[in-house]
């Protein structure tokens, strides 16, 4: 892998932005929502996931733009009131959601019978019953593999938090400290204005 894909996997808002960001990012949206309603794999928030008592298709899709449209509209926001350079809603709103795109290798592992094992483990029930489950599931031959996939699904979503700090920097054009805190407020501020927005698709 040459420096220059490297950098473009880093940081790939110095070559995509705008409609062409929000095009590639819409395409990874529909992606998502497919696989995780044929893996019945949730987004209770951008930081979040698992199984959910809604199964209907819109749900699903509630689930994905909210999890775009919060964090992108913080940033939006922020932006505004922070930067000192035009800010278009369209280099935001885009950008963000191609930043979001690595998330569907994180759907990608609910494919695994490992998977599906892992989250038929009830947190809420006897511990007793936790410890049996998670001691059987230690012993199927596919643990180790599903473990190790798990901890790469992982590094996707540290990435995905990466491309969304780059995608503020570049689409707000902002520096230093205010970056820092408006990252903080949108990312995991948004994650838990997510959660409890889709908390509200389960009642």
């Amino acid at each position: 892998m040459n420096n220059r894909t490297v950098r473009f996997l880093l940081n790939p808002f110095e070559r995509i932005a705008g409609f062409q960001a929000l095009s590639w990012g819409f395409l990874g949206l529909v992606l998502s929502i497919g696989l995780a309603y044929f893996t019945d794999y949730h987004y209770h928030g951008l930081l979040h996931y698992g199984s959910a008592p809604n199964p209907v298709w819109w749900c699903f899709m509630a689930e994905h733009f909210i999890v775009w449209l919060i964090p992108a509209l913080l940033f939006y926001i922020g932006g505004m009131l922070l930067s000192r350079s035009k800010i278009r809603a369209l280099d935001v709103f885009g950008t963000v959601l191609f930043a979001q795109i690595p998330l569907l290798f994180t759907n990608l592992i609910v494919f695994l019978p490992f998977y599906k094992q892992m989250s038929a483990i009830d947190p809420t029930g006897p511990l007793q019953e936790q410890i049996a489950q998670a001691s059987e599931l230690m012993l199927q031959p596919g643990f180790w593999l599903g473990l190790w996939l798990s901890l790469v699904a992982f590094v996707f979503v540290i990435w995905m938090g990466y491309l969304m700090f780059k995608a503020l920097a570049v689409s707000c054009n902002l520096k230093g400290t205010k970056l820092a805190i408006l990252f903080c407020i949108g990312f995991f501020g948004g994650d838990f204005i997510c959660r409890i927005i889709i908390n509200l698709l389960y009642s």
